[in-house]
């Protein structure tokens, strides 16, 4: 691949900007704590596809976000 095919990419975060990222949000988090708040973990455990189809997944909160708009106030 010769360098016209590579395009520099700026505004890009360098390794040293995202791991000052990661010690402030884990200072940020153990802060949050220690004032007695919590901070709900969400897991990456993957969907069980046997249990549930892949427009059930696409659509799920279909239902809640039609009763979210039916139920808001315009004004």
């Amino acid at each position: 691949m010769s360098s016209i095919h590579v395009r520099p990419v700026f505004g890009q975060a360098s390794d040293r900007e995202k791991e000052e990222d990661r010690q402030k949000l884990a200072s940020d988090i153990a802060r949050f704590e220690a004032a007695g708040d919590k901070v709900q973990m969400l897991g990456t455990s993957g969907i069980d596809r046997r249990t549930i189809s892949r427009r059930q997944v696409v659509e799920g909160g279909a239902d809640r976000r039609r009763a979210g708009k039916k139920g808001a106030s315009h004004g």
